[in-house]
């Protein structure tokens, strides 16, 4: 259900959350509709909620699942180079790296060589799916977590 939410965040941030949280509402549980509603209004979007909303896209953690969940689901994983605090801010690199990882995209050649997210960055801003500055320690919005999400699986279902 989220996955086919994200799909459709090409709108307004207002339509985007009455979306999400009317679809949210319908089929998944309290924990998830409280993710995603605290995700959306984060200015810096908190690691947790990042990997829970990305995670439970790729069906990798149950809808029920917290932030700290993900958070140690990415670890146990070893999604990402490193482990982060569920609660600590996300950049921009973290976000396309995981989403990279978790949805099967296998990148270019410098990707291929040196996966991490400068280069999942990289070939995302590539395939036109960031916007604005894409530096990837920059410190991203849930807003900006779930339009990033929700792009590259737009990308996907068209490819």
């Amino acid at each position: 259900m989220i996955t086919h939410m994200l799909r459709h965040l090409h709108a307004p941030r207002i339509f985007v959350f009455v979306a999400i949280s009317i679809a949210c509402s319908a089929s998944l549980s309290a924990q998830s509709n409280q993710a995603i509603d605290r995700l959306m209004d984060e200015e810096q979007a908190s690691f947790g909620d990042a990997a829970y909303v990305i995670l439970s896209a790729a069906g990798l953690v149950p809808e029920g699942a917290t932030g700290d969940d993900a958070a140690a689901a990415v670890t146990q994983r070893k999604l990402l180079p490193k482990a982060l605090s569920p609660t600590g801010p996300v950049s921009l690199g973290e976000v396309c790296y995981l989403i990279m990882e978790t949805q099967g995209i296998t990148g270019g050649l410098f990707y291929t060589m040196f996966p991490g997210p400068r280069y999942a960055t990289r070939e995302l801003a590539s395939l036109g799916l960031l916007k604005g500055y894409t530096h990837p320690n920059r410190i991203v919005s849930g807003e900006e977590v779930m339009r990033i999400l929700g792009a590259v699986l737009d990308w996907k279902e068209k490819t």
